[in-house]
Order: structure tokens, then C-alpha cells, then sequence
């Protein structure tokens, strides 16, 4: 099971209500986790999540940037949280919740995707942290997740610049607290534990977690810039989505040889070629209030209501052959992966040319005009990115018969 489908409650999103964390009854051990999306409009003052500056106790602090941006997290495809400063600047954006106990977070799954671009002066910056605010025999503090010093669900050891990368915390893991603490032992301000020694520790009446948050985090030098995004922020049962709120579109014209009905796309060109060939293209366009998507590819699946095998099919991709497998239920899948990379950003469009051939048309006339003859050539096209994986579905996907 993928991260998506593990994360996903269809009916809590359908819902849309509560930005609360769930108590533990409200889960269970085997339970999806909640996923609450979170737009633009819910950040700022008196929002379910306040940037560094709505926060009067933060009103000495130089904001930097914290926004809902288009730049696609690798799960959902629909946008994430940048977080970006430069010198002397603090970006963070927080959720305050009702107070749960910490070995209760502690043992509900801990994680987030993080993203931190290469900048010119970088090597001073880390990437942004998880952060759990608390109370802590009668302290506040603020534990911070060290992904420079974690290993990510890939195996790769600390930050990785320009690229997606998914921590999770385990009982390994260490976090930060911002301030000493009066456990016992005593823990210094900047002491990095595991959150069972925190939970040992912070167990007195009126203690626990009163949130989370996604803090830019800085290591060395303090001048340092340092541009990171993250997204998919989980914590006891409820996974934060922060998103955009277009998405992109995606459109198949093909048109078969030797037709002698009018086209139905009349704002597109329409060849006209010999045989069992249709020719056209799939073009996706992202609205100005959509994601950017990296690098970007198509899946093409054919299907005509009867098993097709390799042969059947020839298909031509941007002027190149297109390699073809068999798919489940009868149906032949190519991936175009275009070379050079392809952005698809908002407001832009990505297009791929397309000519297929079927040795045995399945649109042969029927002896009504060709319409019903047989099933037709069903074609799937469905937009592929990169994400923390080379080319991932974003569950944008579009299709069409060609009869």
C-alpha cells in the first residue's frame, strides 16, 4: 500500500470539518489518517494556521516567506508549503489543537515530505522541521524533528538538496527542544532526544503537545538563505495537505484516415490518414490557480473491449516509436518521458504528438458510417510528474474512444 491510499479517510475528506488532531479512540492502531487540506485563505490571523507574524509574541521576529504555493508535493500533486528566509528572517506556519498528551503523539505515525532548493550561498541551511509545541511540567517548549541527523524513507542519510524527501519519525529519531526543561534528569535548551525520553519526562498533570508546526529551520551560519518546501504534515491520526486550488486539464484528439464525416474538434487541426490509423495529440494545461508540476510525463493506455497484445499496436510519440507492454485486463501501456525535461506550470500547457496504428482497425465499418461497427480504440491518457520517484501519477488523467 502506497503512502496515498495508507493516508486517505474518503469519508473525513469528504467531510472537511475538524483541523483538529484526533484522540486516539477517534483513530484506532489500524486506521487512515485523516486528511485535512489546507488553502491559502487558511493561513494569517485568526486562521487555522498562523504564520510567524500573526503570533504577537513573534511581533520582534523578521518574517520571511510562508505561503500555499503551486510547487507539487509528491503524493498529491497539488501544491505545498513554501517556507523561505534569508538573513536574519524566521518562517514558520502553526496549528494549535487541543492538548494530547505527548506519549500519545509519540505513538501515532510522525512524518512529512520535505523539499529544500539548492541556493548560491546554501551550505548554511538545514530543511524545515516537524515541530510539536508543548507543555512540559508547567514549561512551554517546542520539539523539532532534525532531519539532518535522520535518515529519510529512501535510506538516504540527512538533507538531500532538490529533491523530495519523506521523514518519519521513529523511536530512533531525535528531536530538539528549544528550551531547557525541568525533567530529571534536567534536559539543557538544544538537547536532542527521542520523544519517549520527552514522554517519560513531560507526564506531569497539565502537560502534552498543543499542536504542530513547520518551522525553516537554520544550522551554522545564521546569515544563511535557505528555500524549502514541505507538505503532508502527519501527527496522531491527521495528515496536512496544503494546496492550490486549481488542477489541471488534460484533452485526446484523434481523428482516423479516410473518414468522410466532419471533425467534432473543429478548433483543432484534423489529419486525415490511410488505414487503421488515427493521428492527433494529448495536451494537459494548468489554470493560473494551479500546481507546478517537475519534469513532467504521460501513460497512455489502450484498450478496445478485447485482450491486445504488443503487436497490435503501433504507436508514435513526438516523432519516436513508443515502447508498448501489456496491462491488466487486455490493455497495452507506453510512457512518454520527454528528453529534455518537461515543466508543466500554471497557466502553461504540456503537449505530446501522437500517431497510432492498429493492425486490425477496431473502428471498421460497420456498415453504418463506421459507428457501429465495433467498440473502437479506447485511449487513457493520465499526467505523470516527478515527485520523491521519477514520474509518479498526479491523478490527472483524461480519455477518449476513437471510433
Amino acid at each position: 500500500m502506497n503512502r496515498l491510499t495508507a493516508s486517505v479517510s474518503a469519508a473525513a475528506v469528504a467531510a472537511g470539518t475538524s483541523l483538529a488532531l484526533l484522540a486516539p479512540s477517534a483513530v484506532g492502531a489500524a486506521a487512515a489518517n485523516v486528511v485535512q487540506q489546507v488553502r491559502a485563505a487558511g493561513l494569517g490571523p485568526w486562521k487555522p494556521w498562523l504564520r510567524l507574524q500573526d503570533d504577537q509574541g513573534n511581533v520582534k521576529s523578521s518574517p520571511g516567506i510562508q505561503e500555499v504555493s503551486p510547487f507539487a508535493d509528491p503524493v498529491r500533486f497539488n501544491g505545498s508549503l513554501h517556507l523561505s528566509i534569508a538573513g536574519g528572517q524566521q518562517a514558520r506556519a502553526a496549528h494549535y489543537t487541543a492538548q494530547v498528551p505527548l506519549s500519545t503523539v509519540a505513538a501515532s505515525e510522525l512524518s512529512y515530505d520535505s523539499y529544500v532548493k539548492t541556493v548560491e550561498r546554501g551550505a548554511g541551511g538545514t530543511a524545515a522541521n516537524l515541530q510539536l509545541p508543548m507543555i512540559c511540567r508547567g514549561a512551554f517548549t517546542t520539539l523539532s524533528f532534525q532531519p539532518q541527523l535522520a535518515t529519510d524513507s529512501r535510506g538516504r542519510a540527512g538533507v538531500v538538496p532538490d529533491t523530495w524527501q519523506h521523514f518519519e519519525s521513529t523511536g530512533t529519531s531525535l528531536w530538539r527542544t528549544s528550551r531547557a526543561l525541568p525533567t530529571d534528569p534536567a534536559l539543557p535548551a538544544g538537547s536532542d532526544a527521542p520523544l519517549s525520553t520527552y514522554a517519560t519526562g513531560c507526564d506531569a498533570p497539565g502537560d502534552g503537545v498543543i499542536g504542530l508546526s513547520a518551522n525553516a529551520g537554520r544550522l551554522g551560519d545564521v546569515e544563511a538563505p535557505l528555500d524549502t518546501y514541505v507538505d503532508n504534515l502527519t501527527a496522531n491520526g491527521t495528515t496536512y495537505d496544503f494546496a492550490v486550488d486549481g488542477l489541471a486539464r488534460g484533452i485526446i484528439v484523434l481523428n482516423r484516415g479516410n473518414q468522410d464525416r466532419p471533425c467534432h474538434h473543429a478548433s483543432h487541426p484534423c489529419p486525415r490518414t490511410q488505414g487503421g490509423t488515427a493521428s492527433g495529440f494529448v495536451s494537459f494545461t494548468g489554470p493560473a490557480d494551479g500546481p507546478g508540476y517537475r519534469a513532467v510525463g504521460t501513460r497512455l493506455v489502450f484498450s478496445n473491449g478485447r485482450a491486445l497484445a504488443p503487436g497490435d499496436l503501433t504507436v508514435t510519440a513526438n516523432g519516436r516509436p513508443l515502447t508498448l507492454t501489456a496491462g491488466p485486463g487486455g490493455t497495452l501501456t507506453g510512457v512518454v518521458s520527454p528528453t529534455p525535461g518537461v515543466d508543466l506550470n500554471p497557466n502553461g500547457t504540456y503537449r505530446t504528438g501522437l500517431i497510432v496504428t492498429h493492425r486490425e482497425p477496431p473502428w471498421r465499418d460497420g456498415g453504418d458510417g463506421g459507428t457501429g461497427g465495433r467498440d473502437g480504440l479506447k485511449v487513457r491518457a493520465e499526467l505523470l510528474a516527478t515527485g520523491d520517484e521519477p514520474l509518479r501519477p498526479t491523478g490527472v488523467s483524461t480519455s477518449t474512444t476513437v471510433r
